[in-house]
């Protein structure tokens, strides 16, 4: 089992995140902290202390501010072109378009491809929870087939 610690301003990415992999990605504070995985919620803000991880999962708009952190890689999610995850359909059903190569924390590399997503209402969290989910070595397949994380949930 992987490490994994979340910045989540709010705790619905925590829970979904738990539901799904099994196990609780621990909170991180303003101090930082260390884990294989961190992945940033949308509306987090990345803390100012010391903060390493081999991969940081983080919107697209928090970017520019990667520099800071000690990570092995870095992988962006969002609805512009430039994020590595991002939505190429929202209606009948979101599609998560992987951008480029995805190597999750077991070495495996997904390859670009497009895959059906649960309906959902929050776009961005929706993205934070299918990273988080593809990073920690879910089966890409399967993300569809699982009920929307965020019932009634908006951004």
């Amino acid at each position: 089992m992987h490490t994994i610690a979340i910045i989540d301003p709010g705790s619905t990415l925590t829970r979904w995140l738990t539901c799904t992999l099994g196990q609780v990605p621990r909170p991180l504070g303003p101090a930082g902290g260390e884990a294989e995985l961190v992945i940033a919620a949308p509306g987090a803000r990345l803390p100012p202390g010391n903060l390493r991880c081999r991969v940081l999962l983080l919107p697209g708009a928090l970017a520019h501010r990667a520099g800071g952190v000690r990570a092995g890689w870095v992988v962006s999610y969002g609805l512009s072109r430039r994020d590595t995850l991002t939505l190429s359909s929202l209606s009948p059903r979101p599609c998560l378009t992987l951008q480029r190569e995805l190597v999750t924390l077991a070495g495996t590399c997904l390859e670009p491809q497009e895959l059906p997503l649960p309906p959902c209402p929050s776009p961005l969290l929706l993205l934070a929870w299918a990273g988080g989910c593809l990073l920690a070595g879910e089966d890409p397949a399967a993300l569809g087939k699982k009920p929307c994380p965020f019932p009634g949930k908006r951004l």
